[in-house]
Order: structure tokens, then sequence, then C-alpha cells
């Protein structure tokens, strides 16, 4: 059994050393995940107390023995014993059952609410990490792009083609571009503290990402079909109902607990009594004292005296939860489509904008760069013009990848409103 387990964590920490995309790394935070395992074990404790619904009152047996010898009546004895079978009345156990079957559900649906807020929290810190990733590596590039640019400088200066004023300028700018990259790198290292954090992996455990392209294309989903699909998936909205549907179920529970079940009893008793001083005569004519025995068998109905006021309380608490459950309910089906409606939007526009900056604004903006560049090594441009040009690259590339994480953080909203992943 030792060597069992001992396989099984290393698999799973192979796995975790393994994983680099977001589909692992959810799959890895919904196995470690402590709160998850938590919804686990409700779900097992309503299955449990599901079984323990359905179980009847157990019947009783009962056996009783009396002398009078203690008290100075050596002569009487009496042995008895009983069954006593309780029969419950209004349908008790069937309700009792419905209302355990409704946990269960709730606690499976709040299993799956869980989990997917949970894989959704990971791919937006993946999402985080990787577009910090990208910032990172185009940064680089440009940093590289303006070392070259300050051997030019430095060369045009030495030739006395450049002014030294022209050297400053691009230290200027190369250090501003370090200090966006140093703070890309933060931010960075902290969307992969808080990946660690959600995937449950330690920190000596390496953590690599690999390049995933977020869904940024336009979206192709109708409305309608996604208000309908929300409606009938949201697990949210699921378990409001199971809530209400549960409230009604403890209503009538409550109601059939207010009347009275039935105890049926048989009972069997042996009385054996000698009088003293009491003599008879046998067939023979033999004297011997007098006896009486006698075997009884009874039966009994016990029916206990209850009014309805005795369980009002527990009628009103319950018929007030299943009130509260279906105001939630009728909130939810009344929110969710605008919520839809607003994810959507959101995802739509998301999405032009990056179809207008990856379609026709990076690349010319990166060509613009190269002529202006060639027009300044040849001498037809000033520095500041180069530099203007590099800083509209540089904002051009970071409104990308802001654009491209936007338009992915908006679909994870969408499939998180929706219910579940469209793809």
């Amino acid at each position: 059994m030792a060597w069992k387990v001992s396989v099984s964590v290393l698999a799973s920490a192979l796995c975790a050393l393994a994983a680099s995309t977001v589909e692992d790394l959810a799959r890895i935070a919904a196995e470690r995940s402590r709160d998850l395992e938590a919804a686990r074990h409700r779900v097992a404790e309503a299955r449990g107390l599901l079984r323990q619904s359905g179980m009847r009152p157990p019947p009783s047996l009962e056996f009783e023995s009396s002398t009078g010898r203690p008290l100075g009546s050596p002569g009487k004895e009496e042995y008895s014993a009983a069954y006593s079978h309780p029969v419950e009345t209004g349908g008790k156990r069937d309700k009792r059952v419905r209302v355990a079957e409704k946990s269960v559900a709730l606690a499976e649906a709040e299993l799956a609410l869980r989990t997917l807020r949970l894989k959704s929290e990971v791919k937006l810190r993946f999402l985080d990490a990787t577009a910090e990733q990208k910032r990172l590596a185009s940064l680089g590039s440009l940093i590289d792009s303006y070392n070259d640019s300050v051997k030019l400088t430095e060369a045009r200066v030495a030739q006395g083609d450049a002014a030294p004023l022209e050297g400053q300028l691009l230290l200027v700018e190369l250090n501003r571009i370090e200090a966006q990259r140093r703070a890309a790198n933060g931010r960075l290292q902290a969307a992969l503290v808080q990946l660690r954090r959600l995937c449950g992996l330690t920190a000596t455990e390496p953590l690599t990402l690999a390049e995933e392209t977020p869904p940024a294309q336009k979206a192709t989903y109708a409305v309608n079909e996604l208000r309908q699909r929300a409606l009938a998936r949201r697990a949210d909205l699921l378990a409001a109902r199971l809530v209400e549907e549960q409230g009604s179920a403890e209503v009538a529970l409550s109601e059939a607990q207010g009347r009275p079940d039935v105890a049926l009893t048989a009972r069997y008793s042996h009385r054996n009594e000698r009088f003293a001083d009491v003599f008879g005569f046998t067939a023979s004519g033999a004297m011997t004292p007098l006896r009486d025995r006698d075997n009884v068998l009874s039966f009994g109905v016990s029916i206990p005296l209850l009014t309805r006021r005795r369980n009002l309380g527990n009628v009103e608490a319950a018929a007030a939860r299943a009130a509260g459950a279906r105001s939630l309910r009728q909130h939810l089906e009344a929110a969710i489509p605008l919520e839809i409606d607003a994810a959507w939007q959101r995802w739509n526009s998301s999405a032009e904008v990056f179809e207008i900056l990856n379609g026709g604004v990076v690349r010319q903006s990166e060509k613009n760069i190269e002529i202006i560049r060639q027009a300044y090594a040849l001498g037809q441009l000033r520095l500041l013009d180069v530099l203007n040009e590099q800083r509209r690259l540089i904002d051009t590339r970071m409104a990308y990848i802001d654009a491209e994480a936007d338009a992915g953080r908006a679909f994870i909203e969408l499939e998180l409103a929706a219910g579940g992943e469209l793809r």
C-alpha cells in the first residue's frame, strides 16, 4: 500500500512539472484545491445522508419478568414478551428522501460552480502571465534595436555627423524602455505566484508557460443561444432552483412531521400464581397446592396526541426558506440574460479592436520605423523623428498585447456567464 501511495505522489509531481498549458494547470488546480476537496466531501456527506434518510424506524422487542418473592409473595410470577412496530404516517419517509435527494444535487451543483470559477481564475492568471511574457519579449527586442541605434549614433558623433545630445537622448529613451521591461517582469512574477497559489504548486516546482493565443477572433456565437445555454446550464441558477425545490420539499416534510405516527404492539404474557395454604386434590385423590396459570396474548395501538400547532414553527421556517430561494431564482433568471449581453458585447468589441491592431497597425508601424531608421542613417531625418516613431511603435505593440489580453479575458468572462466552456 505504501508503495502505491509513493507512485501516486510521484506521478502527480511529474505531472505538475510537465504542466505548461492552461488546460494542464487548470486540471492540477482542480486536483489540488482544498476548497474543491471540501466540496467533494460535502457531496459524499449528502449522499450518506440520502442513504440514511431512507431508513425506516426500527421495531423493538421487550422482555419483562416479575416475581413477588422479594415482597413476601413467593407464589406469584409473571413473564412477558412484546413486539412493537412503528408505522410512519403522512409519507414521511418519501418526503425525507426527496429532501435528501435535493441536498445531493445541490452539493453537486456547488461543486461544479466552484470548479468552473477556479478554472476561470486559473485561465485569467495564465493570460496575465503570458501577456507580460509578450511584453517582455517585445521590450527586449526594442532594447536591442535601441542598442544598435546608440552604436550608430556614437559613430556619427565621433565623425562629427551628429551632436553629442543625440546620444544622450537615445540613452534616456533606452533607460525608459528598460524601466518598462522591469515593471513588466515584476508583474509577470506576481502573476506566476498567483498561478502557483491557485494550482497548489510549491516555490521549488518549476513552472513554465506555453505560448497560447487567446480566443481573440470576432464573436461567432448567437446571443439568444448563449442566453438559453446559460439559463439551462448555469450552476448558480441550478443551485437556486434546487434550493427552491428543497424548500418546498421541506415544507411538505414539516407538515407531515406534524402528523402523529402509529405504533403497533403485540404482547404475550405468562402468569403463574400459587395460593398459600390452599390445597386441592388431584385425579388420584392426592392433596396438592392450588395454582393459577394463565397465557395471555394482547394487541395494541399507540397514537401520540399531537396537534398541527406543535410543528407549525418548522413549517413556517421551511416556507420562508422556500420563498427566499424563489426570490433568488427569479433574480438570477432576470439577471443572467443581461450578464450574457454585457459579456458578449465586451468580447465582440475587444475582438474587433484586436483585429484592427493586428491587421493594419502593428505591421505598418514596424515598417515605418525601419524606413525612418534608414532615412536617419542617411542623414535625411533627425533623431527626434526616429524617437517619436519608436515611441509610437512601443505604444502600438503594448496596445496590441493589451487588446489580445482583453479579448481573452472577455471570452473567459463570457464562458463563465454562459455556464461552461464554449470551445
